[in-house]
């Protein structure tokens, strides 16, 4: 794995190609690991420091399993070759269990200090503000002056009950176990796997798993009292089940704080706290098991109980922290549903790490969002190259297909007989043409019969006498197309009920209509009225029959003249004119 270096000592293109160094040497475009918490990964590897010992468990989220972690003892924590061999053995078992990552969480339990907020901060609503703060300027906050931030880490912790003093206090550690989460996260990084580590107050981890464990009288205060080997916590709660305040005892090298009883007595005392209930959780294995029955001597007026903690084999009932962290229990629905519970669970008060990555190594590395968008850009420039690939693939395959075809081989000597070729061509195209035009259906004799049968009907009660149809052409001088003019001829006889279709059709609209019909029923476009630059007229003249004879109907027949009362005489022209797609050409044929 490449050295990279702060941002802040690079340029900005310097700052790019480490960018893009860093996206192509690790995966931290691929796996959400690296921005993930150490709790929500797959795998996860579980510390618990009392003091008295060192216990570590696994924990395949995935599985929802717990196992026996590796065995570590007080000197690992001093001595660098040690620690590196424990921490490759480690990140090689999680690789064994098919794990992309790992978790390391230390429960700190060997230590737990108080430190008071400065008074002026004493507002609800700074709340996340100075939880912020605690993070990266803790001297601006804390009411002792003289400490020192390299050497210890603070998290503020909120006391929600109303009518509190304080707004909440810092929960103290030291940096000791910083050495061993950097091991792990530089080992991880060589070996481009992520390793997220968490250091969190084992204590406050404890209270956060309250709700599962006690029941408290209905409307009275209570007080916890955790036991781990090295110190005593206590946390006073109000009849609502809100924190109030949080003290710490430290043993001094005795199971217990000489003062215990009278620190629990007056701190009960100063919040006016009457008979809580005192519940004794006894978390490491080498406590005093006297502190319950000399509690039930001092306070008789006291509910006092020793907490039993639920087990998960193979973690025992005095370690419950690592079980507790990796499923926070819901207080909803539990004595113990109050504001207090809820913050420490939904906004992770008591899951605050202590022992962050330095910021200064954080800044190295891209955000999620910044590697995404490289990956995008890296892609996109793969996509460009691989689009002018094809691109000039695409133009040297057209230029091999030009270079084959055979006009590319052409011999510019052949121009003359192409030319001859060309010009016999163009001459039968325009005898084509030209025979086309003159044999153009103008005309034909099927088509007029068409004509007349539709205009009269059987039973349309009219008789043709005569029919004559000619076609002449318009002799116009001097031009290369002619029109033509066709003409219909028609005498007969008619009664009453056809004078009104003869009408119709001595109009525009009725003469146009009959055409268009016929043109639709031959097909012959010569009908059609409304294609090129022609028109029709129409005149149709009736007059009285004089050999008609008046007789009974049913005496009539079709072929007697004298049965019609009129006569009729109708003419039809139809010109064509030169401009029309159906003008004759003049010219000979070429």
């Amino acid at each position: 794995m490449p050295t990279f270096q702060h941002p802040a000592s690079l340029n900005a293109f310097q700052q790019f190609r480490q960018a893009c160094s860093i996206l192509r040497n690790t995966s931290r475009a691929t796996n959400p690991a690296w921005y993930q918490g150490a709790l929500e990964l797959g795998f996860q590897l579980h510390i618990r420091a009392d003091g008295a010992q060192l216990s570590s468990f696994y924990f395949d989220r995935k599985k929802n399993l717990w196992s026996a972690g590796p065995t570590l003892i007080e000197e690992l924590l001093d001595d660098a070759s040690k620690l590196e061999g424990f921490v490759t053995g480690v990140l090689r078992h999680a690789r064994s269990q098919g794990a992309t990552s790992l978790g390391v969480v230390i429960h700190v339990a060997d230590e737990f200090a108080i430190t008071e907020l400065k008074q002026e901060f004493d507002n609800p609503a700074a709340l996340q503000d100075l939880r912020d703060t605690a993070y990266h300027d803790p001297g601006s906050i804390l009411e002792d002056s003289s400490i020192f931030a390299d050497q210890a880490s603070w998290r503020v912790i909120p006391y929600p009950a109303a009518g509190s003093e304080v707004i909440g206090t810092t929960v103290t550690i030291s940096r000791r176990y910083s050495t061993i989460l950097t091991h792990f996260r530089q080992t991880g990084e060589k070996g481009n796997f992520p390793v997220i580590t968490q250091a969190v107050s084992a204590p406050l981890v404890a209270l956060m798993g309250l709700p599962r464990i006690i029941k408290p009288t209905e409307g009275r205060p209570f007080v916890a009292i955790l036991q781990y080997p090295w110190f005593t916590a206590m946390a006073f709660f109000n009849e609502h089940a809100d924190l109030r305040l949080i003290r710490t005892l430290q043993h001094r090298g005795i199971r217990r704080a000489t003062n215990f009883r009278n620190a629990l007595s007056t701190t009960c005392a100063s919040l006016e706290i009457v008979d809580p209930d005192l519940f004794v959780m006894p978390l490491g294995q080498d406590v005093d098991s006297t502190l319950l029955a000399n509690l039930r001597v001092t306070f008789t007026t006291s509910r006092v109980e020793e907490v039993e903690q639920p087990t998960t084999d193979p973690i025992p009932a005095w370690c419950p922290e690592p079980s507790i962290s990796v499923s926070p229990p819901s207080p909803e629905g539990t004595p113990l549903a109050s504001h207090t519970f809820s913050v420490l669970v939904d906004e992770k008060w008591a899951l605050q790490d202590f022992l962050q990555t330095p910021k200064e190594v954080v800044e190295i590395y891209p955000s999620r969002s910044e590697m995404k968008l490289l990956r995008v850009l890296r892609l996109a420039r793969v996509a460009l190259v691989a689009v002018a690939i094809l691109c000039f693939a695409y133009f040297a395959f057209g230029i091999i297909d030009l270079l084959r075809r055979p006009e590319w081989s052409f011999d510019p000597s052949q121009t003359d007989i192409i030319k001859t070729r060309l010009a016999k061509l163009n001459t039968e195209r325009q005898k084509s043409e030209h025979w086309n035009n003159l044999l153009e259906d103008r005309s034909k004799a099927w088509s007029a019969m068409e004509s007349l049968s539709r205009m009269f009907s059987e039973s349309g009660g009219m008789l043709v006498k005569t029919y004559t149809h000619g076609i002449k052409p318009d002799s116009t001088p001097g031009k290369a197309k002619i029109g033509f003019v066709k003409e219909w001829k028609i005498t007969g006889f008619a009664r009453d009920e056809a004078l009104e279709y003869l009408n119709t059709l001595n109009t525009r609209e009725g003469i146009n209509a009959h055409f268009n019909e016929i043109a639709r029923v031959t097909g012959n476009t010569a009908y059609n009225p409304t294609t090129g630059n022609r028109n029709i007229t129409v005149n149709v003249r009736t007059q009285e029959n004089s050999g008609f004879k008046p007789i009974p109907p049913e005496e009539t027949t079709a072929s007697d003249e004298t049965s019609y009362p009129f006569t009729f005489d109708l003419s039809i022209t139809q010109r064509f004119e030169s401009t029309d797609p159906m003008a004759i050409n003049v010219p000979k044929a070429p």
